[in-house]
């Protein structure tokens, strides 16, 4: 193995080490604190600061403890979900854990697997009218093993596009909504507009949001247009090196380094400031538009030689087993669950209960979206959707993928064959 390999290997293990270490030596069924009374002060995070999400669902706990005859208070805290394992294993090693959380689906395995998470099964069976037959099953697959439930994904969404339309006319190109139009939504085509946008305005013609060089799963918009992976169905193989995956990554690398469409490491631009013709991002974000000061549009991401497969991400309320009222924690996790909950922040992300996924719910609840922007979305959940591919370790993987990418990828004069090359020979080790 290369030093480097061996370096990124050895971190990532120490990670995930510790992570699990933190998630089970401190807490178990036996050591939560049995609450007496009124008293029981419950804390969830959430990685969105966005005032309309913490006030939503500040208000819902502000519900839930009011009709609660154990909890007196609920407090909804913002943190970056960069820092999601290390806020997580600093606040249990403090002994003051968060009792909820927010936890994205490529966490899931590895924290369903160290016992970090509650059981929600009895808090649900207890719950009058939860009908669970209303959540669509492939959508829970990554949160249940066997009777147990460990989560109740509240997002699951496709990246889809976003673009201004006023760029696209001062450019004089046609825009996303133009190509699909004309039955030409391809990331050929996409990248050609794009480079005429920059070229004309001296502006990046797309952008992924939240990306910085340091998320890979930004890039499965790419990835599953060309029917691409990092690894195999049961996370045991590396993929990275595969055809498609080639000419995935290097429609992107063009895209960076050749053409100038899209902001090269370094260059921070803002699509929501006016600043690029597009970007990929979740339904979350719909809210930014409210702000805007640009005519936009919402679209699918880019078909591919794969067709229109959808890059769709999930995340789930979860009850932290390192946290101190476990009981009330399930309780508060499956009242969020509920259908009257969740039909209170289904316009910013999008449920997995079928009543719910109705254009209807999502337009009333948004002061931007509409029944036709909506559909798309819903269509893209329920027939193209593809969950974002999760690993077992998936920190210490992500940690590792992102690495290599950085070091291999992300390179002007890079050889994208022999970089995904050595991608894999630096996550193969963190497989299986």
């Amino acid at each position: 193995m290369r030093k480097h390999s061996r370096a990124l290997l050895t971190a990532a293990s120490l990670a995930t080490v510790s992570l699990v270490a933190a998630c089970m030596g401190t807490s178990d069924g036996d050591t939560t604190e049995e609450s007496t009374g009124d008293d029981v002060e419950l804390r969830m995070t959430i990685w969105s600061a966005a005032p309309e999400h913490v006030e939503m669902f500040q208000s819902l706990g502000d519900e839930f403890a009011e009709a609660s005859p154990r909890v007196s208070s609920v407090t909804i805290e913002s943190f970056n979900l960069a820092d999601l394992d290390t806020l997580f294993t600093t606040q249990i090693a403090a002994g003051d854990p968060p009792d909820v959380s927010w936890l994205p689906v490529e966490s899931s395995r590895e924290y369903v697997s160290a016992g970090a998470l509650v059981d929600l099964r009895e808090a649900i069976d207890a719950t009058p009218d939860f009908d669970f037959d209303d959540f669509v099953p492939s959508l829970l697959e990554n949160w249940v093993d066997g009777e147990a439930v460990y989560g109740i994904p509240f997002s699951t969404g496709p990246l889809i596009m976003y673009f201004n339309k006023d760029l696209y006319a001062e450019a004089g190109v046609k825009d996303p909504e133009q190509l699909i139009a004309e039955g030409n939504w391809t990331w050929d085509a996409f990248r050609e507009t794009s480079q005429q946008l920059s070229d004309e305005l001296g502006l990046p013609g797309y952008a992924l949001n939240d990306f910085d060089f340091q998320n890979w799963t930004r890039l499965l918009p790419y990835m599953e247009a060309y029917g691409a992976s990092p690894w195999n169905d049961d996370a045991t193989a590396c993929t990275m090196d595969s055809p498609e995956m080639v000419d995935a990554m290097s429609m992107f690398h063009g895209m960076t380094f050749d053409d100038g469409s899209m902001p090269v490491p370094g260059r921070q631009v803002d699509f929501w400031g006016g600043q690029v013709g597009a970007t990929s991002a979740f339904l979350g974000s719909s809210g930014n538009l409210s702000e805007v000061e640009f005519e936009w549009g919402i679209a699918p991401t880019p078909g591919g030689p794969a067709g229109d497969v959808v890059a769709t991400g999930q995340a789930s309320i979860v009850a932290l087993s390192a946290g101190n009222h476990t009981t009330e924690s399930a309780e508060f996790v499956t009242f969020l669950a509920t259908k009257d909950a969740m039909a209170e922040y289904s316009g910013a992300f999008p449920p997995i209960r079928e009543s719910l996924l109705v254009p209807e719910t999502f337009v009333e609840n948004s002061d931007v979206l509409t029944t036709e922007a909506v559909q798309p979305i819903i269509d893209g959940i329920t027939a193209n959707g593809q969950v974002f591919p999760v690993a077992q370790d998936n920190s210490a993987v992500a940690d590792a993928l992102n690495s290599s990418l950085d070091l291999n990828l992300y390179q002007p004069d890079a050889d994208v064959q022999e970089a995904m090359i050595s991608v894999c020979a630096d996550i193969a080790p963190l497989l299986g």
